[in-house]
Parts: structure tokens; sequence; C-alpha cells
């Protein structure tokens, strides 16, 4: 009993396809596009669930234009788990993607930090092999 890990997190934003292509290029996947129905989010027609998995399909995002408990694009910020931290940082930036500073080091791992097109906040953190 008790919670294993983190499913989905809502990522509000105010362009669906710009954030699309933004966390496409991080890696990410659409795993469900599709116009929601009255059933689903009364009652607002012609909204979009665009949600989006991570390369491993550890936890999913959903890309969402409606009001998530009253957080707004640009609010959002929590952190990416990745192996390579300074190889994706130079692809990212090869793909016009700009990082908040260059590469740092922590006791916690070597990181970069992006703003997606909205303003939200990512740790692109890649974690030492001895956690110890």
């Amino acid at each position: 009993m008790g919670i294993t890990k983190i499913t989905l997190l809502s990522v509000p934003v105010t362009d669906q396809e710009a954030a699309k292509s933004f966390y496409e290029k991080l890696g990410f996947h659409v795993v469900n596009d599709h116009e929601m129905t009255p059933e689903e989010m009364p009652p607002e027609p012609g909204l979009r669930w665009l949600q989006l998995a991570t390369p491993d399909g550890s936890c999913d995002i959903v890309l969402v234009t409606w009001d998530v408990g009253g957080i707004k694009p640009g609010m959002q910020q929590f952190s990416l788990a990745a192996e390579d931290v300074e190889g994706l940082h130079a692809t990212l930036a090869e793909q016009g993607v700009d990082s908040n500073g260059g590469l740092m080091e922590a006791p916690w791992g070597h990181f970069f930090s992006v703003n997606d097109p909205d303003g939200n906040h990512l740790l692109v953190v890649q974690e030492p092999d001895d956690k110890g």
C-alpha cells in the first residue's frame, strides 16, 4: 500500500503545438491526442487532450490550456532525469533550445535548466553514479 510514483503532470501552456514541439526535442512522445467530449471536460467544448510520455514511459505530461488549480502558463516547475546531461545540453543547443546558463554541478547531480515556450521551468539532471 502507498504511492509508488507520479504518473501524470499537468503543464499549463498557451500554444499546445509549440509546447509539443519543445517537449519532443527533450525526447517526449505523444501517447494521446484528441478533442475532449463534453463528458470529459464539461462545459467547454473543443479542448484538446495532448498527453506526452517520457522516453521510458515512467511519467506522462498533459499540455493543458484550461485552468488546473489556478496554475497559469509559466508557473509549473519540475525536474527530468537524463543519462547524458552534457550530450542532451549540446543537442538542445543545436536545435535552438537555450538553457538558463550552462551546465552546473551539485552534490545531487550534474544539471542545466530550460524554460518551455511558456516559461515553465525544467531542471534536467544527471544524478551521480554513487548516491551514497
